[in-house]
């Protein structure tokens, strides 16, 4: 049996210290299960999720049980969101041959407003047959982050239906996301929240907001008082989004569900067939670090598919820079880079319809239209990508603050080549006239 420090040495990541970890954390934490679907056809939905269950040993694990299904609701947007046919199988599997004993669905994205748009427009109702809750209409509970221990925001209020069920059944879609690279299965956590915009400029820092959408997996577990795992995670990866996500990428065919109880298990898999480094990824991490999970993909219990038949090496994704808010070091040059590499939002005028949604729809407040433009506060703006996430007109994407000012840097370069070069010049004339 290894010792702590020889695991603290292979998972390569400062531990929370802790006397113990709660027994439910331990409950197939490294086990992940891929199973292939090429399609959203209703009958290999139903058996790609047989599989699920056979392989994780689910068969008696919904029993008598309440569910809430998660999906993401993002917007009513191609792709943006978990289909209504796909969350419909996994609610009749439930119900029907796992002996759960009650379905609800429930999310919320950006406003109540902009969430009952995108339930409506997704009739998610309708081909579900399930009652689905806008959240921001939740009454809440707040929920105390203490074991383990919260990093980032310390009391979370979760909607009822979170806290009454028995089980929640995580449904999110594996995308990129330009204000913060990934999305998948931590960040849909943070449809639970009916205080998104406040929890934007309260956690500015990318590390500590993706530190925050951990502690709100670790609240929701906190309603748990069972040895087995609330949360549970089936992640669509059939149709994945690429490029300019999580709205606007492009549609990149992966052919895959990726299922497992531990939420940075499922994501180290995805991002990992992104072609990504999960080491990369904080929200990851935080929750590795409190459940002291290796952040390598060979070191987990993987059955099913090969993840490697999977993998999309020209995966188009934003890079990991962006999520560099400080600087890695005390010098010039590390705080010079890190300004380069940070994002910058950039708005085409030529697809904007002045809808004003990213305005309505942003939690510092910096957009605002003048004229015929939309116009940012660059000094207010914390590059979260809310705004790009409530276009409905792909007009909004992310440059690196090196790029979108590259014209004055580089008129900067010029004047100062230009002035060196006159100086040296100024200089060899007068030593030649001497």
């Amino acid at each position: 049996m290894a010792s702590e420090s020889d695991k603290s040495k292979e998972i390569d990541l400062p531990l929370t210290q802790q006397s113990t970890i709660p027994k439910k954390f331990n409950f197939l934490k490294d086990k992940v299960a891929l199973v292939k679907l090429n399609d959203y056809e209703p009958e290999n939905i139903k058996k790609a999720l047989e599989k699920i269950v056979e392989l994780l040993g689910l068969k008696d694990f919904f029993k008598d049980k309440s569910i809430l299904l998660k999906p993401n609701l993002l917007a009513p947007t191609k792709n943006a969101f978990t289909p209504a046919e796909y969350v419909s199988e996994v609610g009749k599997l439930l119900k029907n041959e796992l002996g759960a004993k009650r379905i609800t669905i429930g999310d919320s994205t950006l406003t109540k407003k902009f969430t009952g748009m995108t339930i409506k427009r997704t009739n998610m109702a309708e081909i579900c047959q399930e009652d689905v809750f806008n959240f921001f209409e939740s009454e809440r509970e707040i929920i105390n982050v203490k074991n383990p221990e919260f990093e980032a925001q310390e009391n979370i209020a979760l909607p009822k239906q979170v806290v009454e069920a028995d089980i929640i059944v995580n449904l999110p879609k594996l995308k990129t996301h330009k204000g913060f690279v990934y999305t998948g299965a931590i960040k849909n956590f943070f449809g639970l929240l009916g205080n998104k915009m406040h929890m934007h400029m309260t956690h500015k820092e990318k590390a500590k907001f993706q530190q925050m959408l951990a502690d709100i997996y670790f609240a929701v577990e906190e309603t748990n008082k069972t040895d087995k795992p609330k949360v549970l995670t089936i992640m669509d990866c059939v149709l994945t989004m690429s490029g300019n996500g999580p709205r606007a990428g492009k549609i990149r065919e992966m052919g895959l569900l990726v299922a497992g109880f531990n939420s940075a298990a499922v994501d180290i898999v995805g991002y990992t067939l992104m072609n990504g480094k999960p080491k990369d990824l904080e929200a990851i991490k935080s929750i590795a670090r409190r459940t002291n999970l290796p952040v390598d993909i060979s070191q987990l219990d993987l059955v099913g598919e090969n993840y490697k038949d999977y993998i999309i090496k020209d995966f188009k994704k934003p890079n990991v820079a962006t999520l560099n808010d400080s600087p890695g070091g005390s010098g010039l040059y590390s705080k010079v880079r890190t300004k380069a590499m940070s994002i910058s939002i950039k708005i085409n005028n030529k697809k904007c319809i002045l809808c004003e949604s990213c305005a309505k729809h942003c939690p510092a407040q910096a957009m605002t239209k003048k004229g015929k433009v939309i116009v940012i506060d660059r000094n207010k703006c914390i590059e979260c990508f809310c705004c790009g996430e409530s276009c409905p007109n792909d007009a909004i994407s992310t440059k690196w603050w090196i790029f979108r000012n590259a014209w004055w840097i580089f008129t900067l370069l010029g004047v100062v080549v230009i002035g060196a070069i006159m100086g040296i010049w100024a200089l060899i004339s007068a030593l030649l006239g001497s």
